[in-house]
């Protein structure tokens, strides 16, 4: 025990330990534990200090940035006023309108609601001049057309017509693909591409659930299968799976923004380019109509949509499961299990035939139409577009019986409609901005005309006369195509289509060569989401990232260009003679001069 002692009571030097600290050394090694401790948070508190401070400066930015370009886009721009020259003052609404659409700082129709008051208060145009390009007949043929498209929504008769379609596809999953684009793009060629995506997206995504249902099943033990059946397994998808869900999701968009070039009243750029054509060549024979659009953008449609297809299928596709005889079924139950054909999904489908002959047998150009037993410019494709929307509130939607003639609706009730169309539907389906946003297109298009302003920008666009008339066209398609991708395609047709005509016509090119192009860009939103309404409801269904379309539309993007460039030299030519300055362009070159 004394040995313990002495050994207890030694110095730990001698036993090779070190020194225990002394209590005032502890005391501040304490002190400077706690000044550290103490620095380290104030450091955190002055960065968070900062961090904060600039998070609200950038909050401010946000919510100022509406009034601040409000008030100084009109303050820069105001140097244009100073001149005291029409076509300067009409430069200064269009540039400031142009701001305006692509900050978004007002909702697009009511900025196209400005000519309205600016063209008559610095001189442009007189205000009844002006309200007359709101309503013109290009107005009311897409009235008409979007009449009949929300009746066909409203009888369901679109969403028979598609599962119609992808029952006649193959099982595996390319194949699929190729199908909900064929059925998409035919639908987008009569109805508006938004309704037509908002109806394929769930019949896609339950696709892309059976085939990752079956891809599961496939290989696994009969244990694993009853609990994938019983929903008791879990299992995340492969990078494979992943992309053929992206791939197929995003088919959808691309197609209806592909097939809703194919038709005049398909989207709101094809309207624009008519009502253009009609404002800046008054009275002239453009050869642009119903048909002749057709046959110009029809054959094109396809091989758009073809190249759509090959591209995501090489992105997307590679890999993919093989064919899912249980996808073909799926389809199959869900056209099966809807309601036999009703009478009015019949007389919608046969008022869609009328109207279709009488677009078609206005003028077909091969032969006399009808169109020519009336004075010239009586009778145009707006009058048979009202004339059929008129008769889609007029004829029933069941068979009209004595009993359903004489009987009342149940007590608190509202009685259902009995007309194929009705003021209610119409009311809240219809896309009454675009008719603002058209309206406003081409009272600027009347503004740059009788301002002579399309006569300076003829002038200022002329330093590209020496380039070739391909150039010209790819120009055009690359400059429209990078601003439909972050504003509306109406604003992008807008703007770039009178900057086209007076290009073609300082080259001495037809029109029609750079406008028709600039046209079809302005309906080629692949990149981003917020390009066109049916990009945004694709990337909601949250199978895509923001760098998924971009990808893919980059190079769909590239492959419609070059295909547009190919088509607009080769098969277009058919249709329209490009590569003639006809003698209405180089007269109404002549009045601007």
């Amino acid at each position: 025990m004394q040995k313990y002692d002495k050994v207890l009571g030694m110095n730990p030097s001698r036993l090779g330990l070190p020194e225990a600290p002394s209590s005032s050394t502890l005391a501040g090694n304490v002190s400077s534990t706690q000044n550290i401790i103490e620095h380290d948070q104030l450091g955190a508190e002055v960065y968070s200090t900062r961090v904060e401070g600039w998070r609200k400066v950038v909050l401010l930015l946000k919510n100022l940035k509406n009034p601040l370009v409000i008030v100084l886009a009109p303050f820069l721009l105001s140097t244009l006023l100073q001149y005291h020259r029409r076509d300067y003052d009409c430069a200064f609404v269009v540039a400031l309108m142009a701001i305006y659409w692509v900050a978004e700082v007002m909702p697009l129709p009511i900025t196209a609601l400005m000519p309205l008051f600016m063209f008559p208060l610095i001189g442009i145009l007189p205000a009844k001049a002006v309200a007359k390009e709101y309503l013109n007949d290009t107005n009311f043929l897409f009235i008409g057309g979007l009449v009949m498209a929300v009746a066909v929504e409203k009888c369901h008769l679109h969403e028979r017509m598609a599962l119609s379609v992808l029952t006649m596809v193959g099982s595996k999953p390319q194949w699929i693909m190729l199908g909900f684009m064929v059925a998409t793009a035919a639908l987008s060629m009569f109805i508006s591409n938004t309704a037509t995506t908002a109806m394929m997206v769930p019949i896609g995504q339950s696709v892309i659930e059976q085939l990752l249902h079956s891809k599961r099943l496939h290989g696994m033990s009969e244990t694993s299968k009853t609990e994938l059946l019983g929903g008791n397994f879990e299992h995340k998808p492969s990078k494979a799976e992943s992309l053929m869900s992206k791939g197929l999701i995003i088919s959808i968009c691309f197609a209806a923004n592909i097939g809703g070039t194919g038709t005049v009243t398909g989207t709101p750029p094809n309207l624009v380019v008519i009502g253009m054509l009609s404002t800046l060549f008054q009275e002239a024979d453009t050869g642009v109509h119903y048909l002749s659009w057709i046959a110009f953008a029809f054959p094109l449609m396809i091989l758009c949509l073809l190249a759509c297809w090959s591209v995501l299928v090489l992105l997307f596709m590679r890999d993919a499961p093989p064919a899912d005889p249980g996808v073909i079924h799926l389809i199959k139950k869900k056209y099966e299990d809807l309601p036999p054909m009703s009478f009015a999904e019949k007389s919608v489908g046969a008022s869609f035939l009328v109207l279709l002959v009488l677009w078609i047998g206005r003028d077909p150009h091969v032969v006399p139409g009808f169109g020519s037993y009336f004075p010239k410019g009586y009778f145009t494709d707006a009058t048979s577009a009202m004339l059929v929307a008129v008769l889609l509130f007029i004829l029933p939607s069941d068979i009209p019986t004595l009993s359903s003639l004489t009987s009342l609706p149940p007590e608190g009730k509202k009685k259902k409609s009995d007309r194929l169309m009705d003021w209610t539907t119409m009311h809240s389906k219809f896309p009454w901005s675009v008719v603002l946003l058209l309206g406003g297109g081409f009272a600027l298009a009347a503004g740059v005309k009788e301002s002579g302003l399309s006569h300076g920008i003829g002038l200022l666009v002329s330093k590209l006369a020496g380039l070739p008339p391909v150039a010209l066209q790819l120009i055009s398609l690359v400059v429209t195509m990078l601003v439909t991708n972050i504003c509306s395609n109406t604003v992008a047709a807008s703007i770039f289509l009178p900057i086209a005509a007076n290009l073609a016509q300082q080259t001495e090119l037809n029109p029609l060569s750079l406008m028709l192009p600039t046209t079809l860009a302005a309906s080629y939103a692949f990149v981003l989401p917020v390009g066109t309404p049916p990009n945004a409801i694709v990337f909601a269904s949250g199978y895509l990232k923001v760098t998924d379309m971009i990808i893919s539309g980059t190079f769909v993007s590239i492959a419609c260009t070059l295909i547009v460039v190919g088509y607009m030299n080769t098969l277009a030519m058919l249709v329209f003679p490009l590569n003639e300055f006809p003698a209405w362009a180089a007269m109404n070159e002549t009045m601007t001069s």
